[in-house]
C-alpha cells in the first residue's frame, strides 16, 4: 500500500502528548508503561521518544532512553492494522535521525523470545543478538525468556 508523503508525520514524545502511548499499546509481548512511568522518564530518566501519525491519526510510537553515547529501545509499535507496511521502518528510520544528532554508537533492546514478529523486524533492521535473559517477561501468571539484541552505529 502505498501513502502520500504529506499524510506522514512524526512528534516528538513530550508532556502535550504522551498519554497516547497508553492507547496505542496493544501486544501482548511488550512491556507496557503507564503514564506515571512515561512522564518520569520524561521528566527526568534520559527519555525521548516519537509519535509516528498517518493522515494525522497517531498509529504507532518510539519511547526510549539515552545512555550518555547510548540508547535503549524501551518500546517500539506499529498499530497492529498497520504493521507489514514498512510505517515500522520509517519510524525507526527516523528515531536513527535522533540517534545521529546526538552521537548514539550503541542501541540496545529486549525482546520476548517469542515475539517472531519483533524479533524479525529488528534482525532486519541491523539488531544482533548478544544473550538470553532468563524469565525477563511477566506474561499473565507466567515467566518468559527475553533476548537482548544491540545495534552498533560507529
Amino acid at each position: 500500500m502505498v501513502y502520500e508523503k504529506d499524510k506522514l508525520d512524526f512528534k516528538i514524545l513530550d508532556f502535550s502528548n504522551y498519554k497516547l502511548i497508553k492507547d496505542l499499546q496493544q501486544d501482548i509481548y511488550t512491556r507496557n508503561w503507564n503514564e506515571d512511568e512515561i512522564g518520569h522518564l520524561l521528566k527526568k530518566g534520559g527519555g525521548h521518544g516519537l509519535i509516528f501519525y498517518l493522515s494525522k491519526k497517531p498509529i504507532g510510537y518510539c519511547f526510549f532512553r539515552n545512555l550518555a553515547d547510548e540508547a535503549e529501545i524501551l518500546s517500539l509499535e506499529i498499530e497492529s492494522k498497520y504493521r507489514n507496511k514498512g510505517f515500522g521502518l520509517l519510524l525507526f528510520k527516523k528515531v536513527e535521525l535522533y540517534f545521529a544528532d546526538n552521537k548514539i554508537c550503541k542501541c540496545f533492546l529486549e525482546v520476548n523470545e517469542n515475539n517472531n514478529l519483533a524479533i524479525n523486524f529488528y534482525k532486519k533492521i541491523g539488531f544482533v543478538y548478544i544473550k538470553n535473559i532468563k524469565n525477563y517477561y511477566k506474561i499473565n501468571n507466567s515467566y518468559q525468556d527475553g533476548l537482548l539484541l544491540q545495534k552498533t552505529y560507529i
